[in-house]
């Protein structure tokens, strides 16, 4: 697989569970990447591992400075962005619609939609001039039917729905735009998830297993790769078959 020296990542959520996989991955591939987080420790604690290669800046992708912010420091420090990817989510609650507020709705769409549409938009100009990629973090929960988990799941649709869009809209470019879908997978965030209904996910998936982060960081890595280079606006699951 093609090697990513030269190469400059952005992570967001990168000092964590799936995010922190895959900055890991980057790195040990010779990128550089910048990562953000709202929580200093996690995004130092790995820049310390790779001094070379991870730098970190402790940002909210909610709020619009810090989107900015983003771009701009990628750009101070590495002089190009090549790759994309998008990762900080709000990630979901069980609840049904009559428990939840118009408030759940608002928070998960700014996060998880608002958030990546408006850093893939700051980042275009330099995508253009690198010929460079997207790589959207969904779940295989944006295509499946289960109640409790609405203002999640359907942001998570919209991404994709985003992501195919502006898979023709940023085509003309040579910037190519795909999703990654994880199954569930074995991270802090999921851990109540897998204790309610991991054994039935396990049996309703034919690798029989639950995902682990680098699985998810090893499809993100491909789609980012020159052999992924007539590849976009497709939505990659990485769910060990659980949506055949």
């Amino acid at each position: 697989m093609s090697d990513f020296n030269n190469k400059v990542v952005i992570v967001t959520g990168g000092g964590t569970g799936i995010g922190r996989a895959i900055t890991e991955t980057f790195a040990k591939k010779s990128a550089k990447v910048l990562i953000t987080g709202r929580r200093e420790g996690p995004l130092k604690e790995l820049s310390q591992g790779f001094p070379e290669q991870v730098s970190f800046i402790q940002t909210d992708v909610a709020k619009a400075e810090d989107r900015k912010k983003i771009i701009q420091t990628a750009i101070d420090r590495y002089g190009q962005i090549d790759v994309l990817v998008n990762n900080a989510a709000l990630g979901p609650t069980i609840a049904p619609l009559k428990e939840s507020s118009d408030e759940d709705f608002i928070q998960a769409y700014l996060t998880n939609l608002v958030a990546p549409a408006s850093l893939i938009r700051e980042a275009i100009p330099h995508l253009g001039k690198t010929k460079g990629t997207v790589i959207n973090i969904s779940t295989i929960g944006a295509r499946t039917v289960k109640s409790g988990m609405l203002p999640y799941t359907c942001s998570k649709a919209a991404l994709d729905h985003l992501t195919r869009n502006l898979a023709t809209e940023l085509g003309p470019l040579e910037i190519r735009v795909n999703v990654v879908a994880p199954g569930m997978t074995k991270t802090d965030m999921a851990e109540p998830f897998i204790d309610q209904m991991g054994e039935m996910m396990v049996s309703m998936t034919p690798l029989q297993r639950l995902g682990k982060p680098v699985d998810i960081a090893r499809s993100v890595l491909l789609l980012a790769s020159d052999e992924a280079g007539w590849v976009t606006g497709q939505i990659l699951d990485a769910s060990g078959g659980f949506m055949l």
